[in-house]
């Protein structure tokens, strides 16, 4: 009998920390029940908002999530919308709180302006249920704003929206002209009068086609992606306005960027320069057909001269994404491998690491001063052979550790530059032949000195 009694207590006992479990710990505290009955809209979360309709003196917005989260407007026209106008408008209707609440009856609309009002807001969700704030005069006294939520009530609330709803079409439209990193793009591509300056991507490289066929420069590019980033719509244009005046019937430059994931390719013609108050603006125009004026912060990397698209480096690497190397020089040979972070010698000895990632650090820093040179008839100096690991942000499939060889030769002179070769690039330069040296030099002193055997001490 005793044990059946504890038998029946103890499914009981798990049957009550279960639904406290799975059902109890859920349930608003009563805190949070009391703050969600002060708030206008209490079963509003922001997450399941779809869709936007603000009315104001100045029309119709409409504004919806797209399936990629984005934000965009649809009425009067179609365009991105501004991320940050928006989330704040959604934050003000979430957490829009009541202050005083007037019963049906107690006071008249027309009395706060609420039978014709300005400015209304009707909320969209997932589910498709609509709900419209409308938005009255403000109180006699204080900074309040009477609401209606078509319930009958009028709530008198803090006036934190009509800023937000009084805002005309272009304080709704996004003012970001590119919004895009370097990993995401397959090719680049600038014209600026005859010159043309295309470079492609090719795992963590990046290979020039024009002006010449040969790596490109890297930074040149991430500078250009980082300027057109932080280019800003200073002014919206008509779709109308003189294109001869802007200078974009005959664009100064014309860059087209062709994203890797098979999106649109981002067009921009940029036109004429114009000086205001102090500052230089830029005529632009998108996708053959957004007019506005920009900020002028993409002229220094698009006004580089094409032969500076090239790579000056001799190969673009970090040095501390190198996984193996291949000292040579002469007979000499040395080996280093990092594991776990560490540099090995092949076979397991312990290398000296400063003296490793000195090299390394001198040979990702190479840079070219003549480019396709011949290289039949000097002596060579030495070779690197590099084992580089996959950048941030490269593709799985991508991420195969690249292998490059550079090769250095003699100086034709006893003053002149050295020459270097390296298997990913097919052109011969030339470099300070000190700086070979110095990565060739006493291949030794890549292994770390053995700790010498402390002396026995003599028994007294």
């Amino acid at each position: 009998m005793r044990s059946g009694r504890l038998l029946i207590l103890a499914v009981v006992v798990l049957a009550l920390g279960a639904y406290i479990f799975f059902f109890e710990r859920h349930q608003p505290t009563t805190e949070e029940v009391r703050q969600q009955a002060d708030k206008v809209l209490p079963d509003l979360k922001r997450d399941q908002i779809a869709a936007l309709e603000i009315r104001s003196s100045h029309g119709l917005v409409k504004i919806v999530k797209t399936p990629e989260k984005q934000w965009k407007l649809v009425k009067p026209i179609e365009y991105p919308a501004d991320e940050s106008a928006v989330r704040s408008l959604v934050t003000g209707l979430v957490d829009l709180k009541i202050n005083r609440s007037l019963k049906p009856g107690e006071v008249r609309p027309a009395e706060y302006g609420l039978d014709k009002p300005k400015l209304s807001v009707v909320v969209e969700t997932k589910d498709g249920a609509r709900r419209e704030l409308k938005l009255g005069s403000k109180a006699a006294l204080g900074a309040d704003r009477a609401v209606s939520v078509g319930d009958g009530r009028i709530l008198l609330c803090s006036d934190t929206l009509s800023g937000d709803l009084e805002k005309g079409l272009d304080g709704w439209r996004s003012h970001r002209v590119v919004e895009l990193f370097p990993d995401q793009l397959a090719s680049v591509e600038i014209t600026a009068g005859k010159d043309h300056i295309q470079a492609v991507r090719d795992g963590q490289l990046w290979k020039l086609l024009q002006p010449v066929k040969d790596l490109a420069d890297r930074d040149h590019i991430r500078n250009l992606v980082s300027g057109l980033n932080t280019l800003k719509v200073e002014q919206f244009l008509d779709s109308s306005a003189d294109l001869h005046e802007l200078g974009l019937d005959k664009p100064r430059y014309r860059v087209v960027l062709v994203r890797s994931e098979g999106a649109k390719p981002v067009e921009l013609d940029f036109g004429r320069l114009d000086k205001t108050n102090g500052a230089t603006r830029v005529a632009c125009r998108r996708g053959g057909k957004d007019l506005f004026w920009v900020n002028d912060r993409a002229e220094n990397a698009l006004g580089l001269a094409p032969v500076l698209w090239r790579s000056q480096k001799v190969y673009p690497f970090e040095s501390w994404n190198v996984q193996a190397a291949t000292f040579t020089r002469g007979k000499e040979s040395v080996s280093v491998e990092r594991k776990e972070g560490v540099w090995k010698v092949a076979g397991g000895a312990a290398a000296n690491g400063s003296e490793v990632l000195s090299r390394l650090g001198k040979l990702s820093e190479l840079r070219a001063i003549d480019f396709d040179l011949i290289a039949s008839g000097p002596k060579e100096m030495g070779r690197v052979a590099l084992k580089i690991g996959s950048d941030a942000g490269v593709s799985a499939k991508k991420a195969q550790p690249a292998k490059v060889t550079f090769t250095f030769f003699e100086p034709l002179s006893p003053h002149g530059r050295a020459l270097v070769r390296v298997d990913a690039r097919a052109t011969t330069m030339s470099v300070e032949a000190a700086k070979a040296r110095q990565i060739l030099a006493d291949l030794g002193a890549l292994k770390a000195k053995p700790k010498p055997t402390p002396a026995a001490k003599e028994k007294t």
